[in-house]
């Protein structure tokens, strides 16, 4: 661009722009020429001379923040990113004129030095793809990296502060926070060095192009500023695209505060139906059996899909980093595996307090993306669950009409169903003799109040016969499950799943299953509380 060229743009600011950013540059001569012509307005005149009264009173900070409140305003034309808009286009200055799909590749030396390059075009349904030289291996943010790539691309600047600016200190360009080259398909070169924003308002920031100082908005240059680690991804594990969501077969966490796995399952014959809807898909098999509730466990079974860190610590870290951070001896191991043969293991190392935000994160690695994180602690639910955060109450999970045989044992007491069919044509006999369907739901509706108040994590079973037992098969083979209620004290249950001890619960349960075997042959409503 020309200096008459600079010069025409320059003179479609009015005469308050002496009182911009320009307070800080010597005035232009077109600008000394209209004050010895008499070109200020009165206005002006009287606001530099109320500046220079109070700059003779030590008021220099005062000055500037009147000057300010006299700024002018950005084009109206111009949008959010300072590019030109459909009105007063003329007021923008034109810095780059290249247009980012010929953009292919971008320099940048700020707080860190890297190249950005483009490894495909954009086309009608998909965005360009950009990569940085060296990180191939890492996954990086597209949409952080298109950035750099757009940002600079066909820029206009707001204002020319200074033409062949000598002293560049005072801009922040001496020692530039950022220099940036963008480089395009037809050869074409882009330079610009980012200085600091400006005093009178941060919206705007210095910028050097060849030997001129202009002012760009703050929003297109902060990203120039960023160190590498902010453009790599922070999402730990992509979460696949609904219809390709694989099936999460088990999970195993093996953590140094706990003397047991727990270790969680998939159950093939899940049923939506049973036991009310109330329980997983998945089931925990370590250290004790349970069923498990979905809101509660779906993060410890799926989390790790879309799983996102609050910072990248470290790319490429080297033994010593992962050795200091506590990975070489983890905390916790998280194992997922998945349907079609896919294994994924997560480890969470130290803790630390993230010094930007004083939030509380594990450092974290991903077996097979060699990079650090920072994990935050309501984010690392697997090293601070406990078995009972996600398991359901439910002691049975079986449908009523999928019941094959229902034996109940009390007290002494005792009672034998049997039933066949569907649920439209469903047929059930107590003791072999004929029964009433619905008197049958109302009584196994029952056994599904009964649920365990807390897990139980205290050893085996006792080595004698059970006080009370509820046992279940179901039409179709696939369950077998009897459920043993043995009397610790005379206020606790220990409850037993395929003698497997699972639960405790309150010891008048038993009283309560004896009373309904009771009644069963009357009308009187079973019992469904106890206390």
């Amino acid at each position: 661009m020309s200096n008459e060229e600079k010069q025409s743009m320059q003179e479609q600011d009015d005469d308050l722009q002496a009182g911009m950013d320009t307070f800080f540059a010597e005035p232009s001569p077109e600008q000394e020429k209209q004050k010895t012509a008499g070109g200020m307005s009165k206005t002006v005149k009287g606001l530099i001379a109320g500046v220079t009264a109070l700059v003779l009173l030590g008021g220099g900070l005062t000055a500037a923040l009147l000057l300010r409140n006299q700024k002018t305003d950005p084009p109206s034309g111009s949008d959010d990113s300072g590019n030109v808009g459909t009105t007063d286009a003329d007021a923008l200055i034109p810095l780059n004129t290249s247009l980012v799909d010929d953009l292919t590749q971008v320099d940048v030396k700020g707080v860190d030095t890297f190249t950005v390059y483009r490894i495909s075009e954009e086309t009608e349904t998909e965005s360009a793809v950009y990569s940085i030289k060296g990180l191939e291996d890492i996954p990086v943010s597209n949409n952080l990296l298109s950035t750099l790539a757009n940002n600079a691309s066909d820029l206009s600047a707001y204002q020319l502060v200074e033409e062949n600016a000598a002293d560049l200190a005072k801009y922040g360009l001496a020692d530039p926070d950022a220099k940036i080259t963008m480089h395009y398909a037809d050869g074409a070169k882009f330079s610009m060095a980012i200085g600091m924003e400006s005093p009178l308002d941060n919206i705007y920031t210095y910028a050097l192009v060849e030997d001129d100082v202009y002012l760009v908005k703050s929003s297109l240059m902060s990203n120039y500023r960023k160190e590498l680690n902010f453009f790599v991804s922070s999402t730990v594990l992509e979460e696949p695209a609904e219809g390709d969501y694989p099936i999460v077969k088990s999970v195993r966490i093996q953590r140094e505060d706990l003397d047991y796995d727990i270790y969680l399952e998939y159950e093939n014959d899940e049923n939506e139906e049973s036991a009310g809807g109330a329980v997983a898909a998945h089931v925990m098999r370590e250290p004790v059996f349970a069923y498990l509730t979905p809101d509660k466990s779906v993060d410890v079974t799926n989390g790790m899909f879309g799983l996102s860190a609050s910072e990248v610590v470290a790319i490429h870290p080297t033994d010593a980093q992962l050795a200091d951070a506590g990975i070489m001896e983890p905390f916790c191991t998280v194992t997922m595996k998945c349907s079609g043969g896919k294994s994924y293991s997560l480890y969470f190392g130290n803790t630390y307090t993230k010094e930007s935000t004083g939030l509380e994160c594990y450092y974290a690695y991903f077996d097979g993306v060699d990079l650090l994180y920072g994990i935050s602690v309501d984010n690392a639910v697997w090293a601070t669950m406990e078995p009972g955060d996600i398991t359901s109450a439910n002691i049975l999970n079986t449908y009523v009409w999928d019941i094959a045989t229902l034996d109940v044992s009390a007290n002494g007491k005792s009672i034998s169903f049997k039933g066949e069919g569907d649920k439209d044509e469903y047929e059930v006999t107590k003791d072999g003799k004929a029964c009433d369907t619905e008197r049958f739901r109302q009584f196994y509706r029952f056994m599904l109040y009964i649920y365990g108040e807390e897990l139980y994590l205290e050893g085996e079973k006792p080595d004698r016969e059970a006080d009370a037992y509820i046992h279940v098969t179901t039409q179709d083979g696939e369950e077998n499950v009897k459920v043993e209620f043995y009397k610790l004290d005379n206020l606790n249950l220990m409850v037993a799943i395929n003698g497997q001890p699972t639960y405790k619960t309150r010891s008048s349960c038993l009283d309560a299953i004896a009373q309904n075997i009771d009644i069963f042959d009357t009308n009187e409503e079973f019992t469904t509380t106890w206390r």
